[in-house]
């Protein structure tokens, strides 16, 4: 009998180590035997850089080591270091022995980034057997930096297939909206153990006024300096000796770890004074989801905040949540008061999302991997913040409103299927298309994406996990989700011969290509976005059994309805081809093989009814 992912999950409750993953439980061997102290150190803030007068920085990724808990030893980690720029806050982020600092940038001035790969021997296995890995990088890794969610020219794109063992000089005009973006490593191949090893970093593009409120307003009606504070989630194993453990030396289908890990710090406190913070949430994860919430701890009530802005800016106005699901590659742009909390209290930031996320086992005894406690608040009595007027009647983009797209005005439809290969012991790979990122042959079949034109892509989750999907180059507006009949989509797009609803191994890459409509299959209603996902996003959580239809603009004269130049992507290079990169954001998922190539051509034909299969 063939298993099925969730049986293979569930089956790892037998191992005690809440985890199996492929045919082998990882998690049993890599475990630590002890459970370390919570809320014993404080979040660490990474340093912050600009460019400076000539608008350039330096940074280099070494080989270093990092304390994740006092109570360990150093790990042996991977780091971005500043090498020039001007360093506007020095950090706590020990010495920049992880992750990288957060780099401020100004909308609509260039800024170069100078990177420069002084790696040598990887601080983790790399397993040889993916595409594109070789036995080099265990000695001397690859690297390519991405910025994610930017509007960045091909060459500056930092793609899968640009990397380099060197150095690499990258272009960021910033000619779009205001927004937390991040950077991290994505050499094809070495992607997860790279980012995992501590390759990531925080990018703030800042409206002109340089006031760090993101909306071109003179003056600030956010929280901004000590008072803005960058919160990098990740999930991490930490051995008895420190290190941290990521089984790179063989596949797995999901990596989630048993310890958060905030800004580098395994269960960290941040000491918050009495008014409202921003936190601009990034989740690095490797694979896992987050249904955060906050709780007052003498009380157990829950403590209501703010998201102000999504993946590519700030949102019209806030929107009040007592709960916020943030996929990995997603980022969020919170307000949190504190002010009304008692000296002395404490507030913990949860988490209740399963893994996999959405259906996943929710407990260790059943094979799930939760982790229920993200970090702690503190409130002093030191008065904090105190914004101008009710944060619930905050008008935040005045100047350039975000405008909902005409889905009237898409020139065509996308129509684009993701799939799960099952082997004999689990799964062996996840696909876009049921297509391999080698196999090339899609640039050709698919008609060129046409400049300044509108598009919908859909995206038909037969999976039956949810699938945080990410476009490089650009922003684009969620449009609505839909159920779908999964197994009678596959048996009509061909891939699935048994027609039970699961692919196997001997049946990648068949099947049709562009991937049929979906509208035949649809089993109810269209499911508009929550108020959250009504800005720009530049990565969208696809959940499993459903459509998920979103509205890509590809230029600023996409849409006959006026909308803010930057928050699009501009044309501003020769014309051809340009490939850019699709694919799912968990990183084990990206690297066997969700990902595909998107080709924009100036002379694409524009046309009004799909062509690529779309509904």
């Amino acid at each position: 009998m063939t298993l099925t992912r969730r049986q293979i999950l569930q089956a790892s409750a037998a191992t005690g180590a809440a985890l199996l993953v492929g045919a082998r439980p990882i998690a049993a061997a890599a475990a630590p035997p002890f459970r370390l102290k919570k809320w014993v150190d404080p979040v660490a803030i990474p340093p912050v850089v600009t460019g400076g007068i000539d608008n350039t920085i330096e940074i280099s990724m070494v080989n270093t080591t990092h304390r994740f808990h006092s109570g360990l030893a150093e790990s042996a980690t991977l780091a971005y270091q500043c090498v020039s720029g001007d360093i506007a806050f020095p950090g706590t982020l020990n010495a920049a022995g992880y992750l990288g600092p957060t780099i401020v940038a100004t909308t609509d001035q260039p800024l170069t980034v100078k990177m420069v790969n002084s790696i040598i021997d990887h601080p983790l296995p790399v397993d040889t057997s993916i595409h594109g890995a070789v036995a080099a990088d265990n000695d001397r890794p690859r690297t390519a930096t991405h910025l994610h969610g930017g509007n960045t020219r091909p060459a500056h794109d930092g793609g899968p297939e640009d990397f380099f063992v060197d150095d690499h000089t990258y272009l960021f005009n910033n000619t779009q909206d205001a927004a937390g973006l991040w950077y991290h490593d994505h050499a094809l191949g070495i992607t997860r153990v790279n980012v995992y090893a501590g390759l990531a970093g925080g990018y703030l593009i800042r409206d002109k006024a340089e006031t760090g409120i993101d909306t071109g307003l003179p003056s600030s009606p956010l929280p901004t300096g000590k008072y803005e504070v960058p919160l990098i989630i990740q999930d991490k194993f930490l051995a008895a000796d420190g290190q941290q453990v990521y089984d790179g030396g063989t596949w797995i289908p999901e990596f989630f770890g048993d310890v958060p890990i905030v800004n580098g710090i395994a269960f960290p406190y941040l000491s918050v004074d009495k008014g409202v913070y921003r936190f601009r949430a990034y989740n690095g994860s490797q694979a896992r989801f987050y249904r955060m919430g906050l709780k007052v701890k003498s009380t157990g009530a829950a403590l209501s905040f703010f998201q102000i802005g999504s993946d590519g800016g700030l949102l019209n106005t806030p929107v009040p949540l007592t709960q916020l699901v943030l996929g990995p590659g997603e980022r969020a742009d919170l307000l949190v008061d504190f002010g009304g909390l008692s000296t002395g209290e404490l507030v913990e930031m949860g988490n209740n999302a399963p893994t996999p996320f959405p259906d996943g086992p929710r407990n260790l005894h059943q094979g799930g991997a939760p982790l229920p406690q993200v970090m702690q608040f503190r409130v002093t009595g030191d008065p904090g913040w105190v914004p101008p007027a009710p944060v619930a009647g905050m008008d935040l983009r005045p100047v350039t409103p975000v405008v909902r797209l005409n889905e009237g005005d898409a020139v065509r439809t996308r129509t684009h299927s993701l799939v799960e290969i099952m082997g004999p012991g689990g799964p062996v790979m996840a696909l876009l298309n049921n297509r391999m990122f080698h196999d090339t042959d899609y640039r050709d079949i698919a008609e060129p994406v046409a400049m300044n034109t509108l598009e919908v892509w859909e995206f038909v989750n037969t999976t039956v996990d949810a699938h945080p999907i990410h476009l490089h180059l650009v922003q684009f507006q969620v449009l609505d989700r839909r159920p779908v009949d999964t197994v009678a989509y596959l048996a009509a797009s061909g891939y699935d011969e048994d027609g039970d609803g699961m692919l196997m191994e001997h049946e990648v890459g068949t099947g049709a290509y562009p991937a049929p409509g979906v509208t035949p299959y649809f089993l109810g209603p269209a499911q508009p976005p929550p108020a959250n996902e009504l800005g720009w996003k530049d990565t969208v959580v696809a959940p499993p059994g459903m459509v998920t239809r979103i509205l890509v603009p590809f230029g600023d004269e996409a849409v006959s309805t006026p909308i803010a130049a930057r928050a699009v992507y501009v044309p501003d290079y020769d014309e051809g081809e340009n490939d850019y990169v699709w694919h799912c954001h968990i990183l084990e998922h990206e690297e066997k093989d969700m990902m595909q190539y998107y080709r924009i051509g100036s002379s694409a034909p524009e046309v009004k009814a799909s062509t690529t299969g779309g509904s």
